[in-house]
């Protein structure tokens, strides 16, 4: 495998980046765009170390990601339970799952008004519409794993007379890492979305925060700042959770070698 084969997923986004910068210089130009519409992307970099140096940029970043990380966590252990005992319990399911539908049909930018009046403007509040619209996802690929497990794996750690705990760790634990997997990946991008969401509703800091603040005082690179780190943490979370999955999945490559 050559050098360009093993990182062009590193290559090709390097060597894109310079050519959008250039577009987006020729289109102020051409266009005339006002500054304080579009700024050229010299003074947009300049405001972004600016606020790193001048404007508490790490406070309101630690502020998203604590949210983040917080409601990601308990979300996931509330959809990993919750999808356990629906895939394991029909009646269960029958009882939660037209609640849970209702809820996350529920645009969650009008949920966000509510949290905030019942847990103020803290991050409890920011953390529990994270938990909202992380759970669903990892509920969903839950049930879908454990019911796609072949009866036949169930069979043959009956014959093995292999008790309950045996059972979930060496069957259904390994036949649902996977999907799961899939959903914690997808619950991540959705997480940064909850909480932003609860920032610009009400909040004292992060990145959400400075979006608001940005389009109340009609500042267009305040805007663009926040946009640009919460698209790379957002970047980086999914790159950390696809390392992982991969990391996971080894036996995946493996089989694929082998085969091949």
């Amino acid at each position: 495998m050559s050098t360009y084969q093993k990182h062009r997923k590193v290559i090709l986004p390097v060597l894109l980046f310079p050519i959008l910068i250039l577009l987006w210089e020729f289109y102020i130009k051409i266009g005339n765009v006002p500054n304080y519409l579009l700024p050229r992307p010299y003074d947009l970099f300049v405001s972004l170390i600016s606020l790193f140096t001048k404007g508490h940029a790490m406070k309101h970043i630690w502020t998203t990601l604590k949210e983040i990380f917080v409601g990601t966590g308990i979300g996931m252990m509330i959809g990993l339970v919750f999808g356990y005992l629906m895939a394991k319990i029909r009646i269960v399911e029958k009882m939660i799952m037209p609640f849970i539908i209702i809820v996350q049909t529920a645009p969650k930018i009008s949920l966000a008004p509510l949290f905030i009046l019942w847990m103020g403007l803290g991050i409890e509040s920011k953390a529990a519409l994270v938990i909202l619209v992380v759970s669903f996802p990892i509920l969903i690929n839950e049930v879908s794993a454990i019911r796609s497990i072949e009866e036949d794996a169930y069979h043959l750690m009956k014959v093995l007379k292999g008790n309950r705990w045996q059972v979930f760790w060496y069957i259904e634990l390994p036949y649902s890492l996977e999907m799961l997997l899939s959903g914690i990946k997808l619950a991540l991008t959705q997480a940064i979305t909850g909480a932003v969401i609860g920032e610009m509703i009400g909040a004292k800091a992060g990145l959400g925060y400075l979006l608001t603040l940005g389009s109340e005082t009609y500042d267009i690179k305040m805007i663009l700042n926040a946009v640009i780190l919460l698209s790379f943490i957002g970047l980086v979370l999914y790159l950390i959770s696809e390392r992982i999955e991969k990391k996971a999945l080894y036996w995946k490559a493996v089989d694929q070698r082998v085969i091949g």
